[in-house]
């Protein structure tokens, strides 16, 4: 992923908020490859349907089978434009121009969660856009993301450490996983 996300850095100069839609696609991508988890076989389907995979493909999921893929920076955040109770895959980037973090990689997946939401877990954050005025579309986020998110880690890069709320570099070289996840308990199918 970092490798097709690196030859698309220069959307997010352009307009990050795009570019971690396309960081979250790349992840259906992968995962859709490498996993039992499939995107729609019909792509009218896969492009405009929640949610991005279901466990071998199957139209309108059970929530324990629907698995949602999100690009973010944001440390602790989740946000979407529903609030679709089913697991969600965030992959968690951060662009290092300098490459300093992996050689080659301006673009690092620094951890990646997998969380099963519920629709009471989403709160309603409203928009101010309205005509003639444009602005953002409406979203919703979780409550209590970090509480959340908190055993949520399937993989972090050891050499990412949270200072101020923003990834930053440590100074170790350490690419081990994050320690066994509980799934909050629950485990997909």
């Amino acid at each position: 992923m970092e490798k097709q996300a690196a030859d698309l850095v220069d959307l997010y100069y352009e307009q990050a908020n795009i570019f971690s839609g396309i960081v979250g696609i790349l992840g259906v991508k992968a995962l859709h490859a490498v996993s039992p988890y499939k995107k729609h076989k019909h792509p009218d389907v896969a492009q405009q349907r929640f949610p991005d995979l279901s466990l071998n493909g199957k139209l309108n999921p059970p929530p324990t089978e629907a698995l949602e893929s999100k690009g973010s920076t944001r440390p602790w955040a989740i946000q979407s434009h529903y609030d679709h109770p089913g697991w969600y895959v965030v992959w968690r980037y951060m662009v290092d121009p300098t490459e300093s973090i992996k050689p080659s990689r301006p673009v690092v997946i620094w951890r990646v969660d997998v969380v099963f939401l519920d629709k009471k877990d989403w709160k309603y954050e409203g928009s101010k856009a309205g005509a003639g005025r444009g602005g953002r579309t409406h979203t919703f986020g979780i409550s209590n993301p970090a509480a959340k998110l908190k055993d949520a880690a399937a993989y972090v890069n050891r050499n990412v450490a949270l200072k101020g709320g923003k990834p930053i570099m440590t100074e170790t070289v350490d690419f081990a996983s994050a320690p066994p996840n509980t799934l909050g308990g629950k485990a997909p199918r």
